[in-house]
């Protein structure tokens, strides 16, 4: 019998044994189908095709190929294909390998020799992870390795609809199985946002079928959840909440001569700028590097849009260690010091001593930290890095920046 058929026909089985063993695994498995591929080292998957090749086949035992197979289609389950936006491609694998190991290690699965696992990303989203890693990377004796890393695979990390087996993902150590980006709309595979639609719905449908037959895996609820809060745009959310506590003042003396030729009157706007805003960034050493650049890009933008009187700046752990004023039509530029501990109340204090009556307070951190024993009048902004909730104000969620 050749190899290649020999080994279709152990994955065949591998997917039976699954089905019946670890059915939410199983039943995701049959959405994927299978091909040969020389070029993949292991095996491969965007979302509508897994990729495996022959030779790697034959190095797994029955037990260690059903838990590959797992590990693969997990990678579609959690969004994986989807969620990448821009992120380096071999980093990107490696966090969603560290993100998807410790929950078919816990399942029972038996997993090949030599893989990503580390206790300390349990329970962590791939985004998270990713900027862990990042950050490690950045501070390590050899800086910034983005570059290297990137040079290491392709451009984008997509493969065109002809050019799957060419362009794959790059391999990394102790990987099993590499994460390629959604194919584009074609005959053969729907948009983007219809993979999203069918492989939630296929998600549920697979919940269902492990709770039924009473094999569901330990905290996979949770790690769904997770991978939803994920796709949330935290960008949008963050200019939508912060427009809505910096409103312009409107005034029906003076009417919006812009409507009027239409017949419409309208209140017009008084106060175009908005007064002071407090930006607080927490230096506890939660936030990465990356996460920093991101806000900081998406802060500035707001702000030139709303030209407030006044920012302050306020970097801060146990205590508030640094502040920077900006004054209207200054770019600002966030360099965080400190180190400590997290204690919000101390901002919220210098606020007060000071008489400054902020339209808005918007916090960057990961929530973990002491909380004031009562909300300030003024509203409150947290985009947060962690999972943690706040007594008061409005979560931003930022795990998929």
């Amino acid at each position: 019998m050749k190899i290649e058929t020999r080994n279709s026909l152990r994955i065949q089985k591998a997917r039976t044994a699954l089905l019946l063993d670890h059915p939410f695994f199983g039943s995701l498995l049959y959405r994927l189908k299978d091909r040969e591929s020389c070029v993949t080292k292991t095996m491969a998957t965007d979302g509508v095709s897994l990729l495996w090749n022959p030779e790697f086949v034959e190095t797994l035992t029955a037990a260690t190929l059903a838990g590959t197979l797992a590990h693969e289609v997990m990678h579609p389950a959690l969004h994986h294909h989807l969620r990448r936006s821009g992120r380096d491609p071999k980093r990107w694998n490696i966090a969603c390998d560290y993100a998807i190991n410790p929950l078919l290690v816990d399942a029972g699965l038996k997993l090949p020799e030599g893989i990503l696992l580390e206790d300390r990303f349990r329970g962590m989203s791939a985004e998270q992870i990713y900027n862990l890693l990042e950050s490690e990377e950045d501070s390590g004796p050899n800086g910034d390795n983005d570059h290297q890393s990137a040079a290491s695979g392709d451009s984008n990390g997509s493969p065109t609809e002809n050019e799957l087996d060419d362009s794959l993902a790059p391999e990394t150590d102790g990987g099993i199985g590499q994460v390629l980006d959604a194919p584009p709309e074609s005959d053969d595979s729907p948009a983007v946002e219809e993979q999203a639609r069918e492989w939630e719905i296929a998600v549920k449908q697979a919940m269902t079928v492990a709770q039924q037959a009473g094999k569901m895996p330990a905290g996979l609820d949770r790690t769904m959840e997770g991978a939803a809060e994920a796709t949330v745009n935290w960008r949008e959310l963050l200019r939508r909440l912060w427009s809505e506590t910096t409103a312009a003042d409107y005034s029906w003396m003076r009417p919006n001569r812009r409507h009027l030729w239409r017949g419409l009157y309208l209140p017009g706007v008084v106060k175009e700028g908005v007064g002071e805003i407090v930006i607080a960034v927490d230096c506890s050493g939660s936030i990465s590097g990356r996460q920093l650049r991101l806000f900081e890009a998406e802060a500035r933008s707001i702000l030139e849009g709303q030209r407030p009187e006044r920012v302050y700046v306020l970097y801060f752990d146990a205590v508030v260690q640094k502040v920077e004023a900006y004054e209207a039509g200054q770019p600002i530029s966030l360099n965080p010091i400190g180190g400590g501990g997290t204690e919000f109340a101390p901002c919220f204090d210098w606020v007060k001593e000071r008489g400054i009556m902020p339209q808005t307070m918007v916090f960057l951190t990961d929530l973990y930290g002491s909380f004031p024993s009562s909300a300030p009048t003024y509203p409150v902004l947290w985009a947060s890095t962690g999972r943690r909730q706040a007594p008061f104000g409005e979560v931003i969620p930022m795990q998929s920046a």
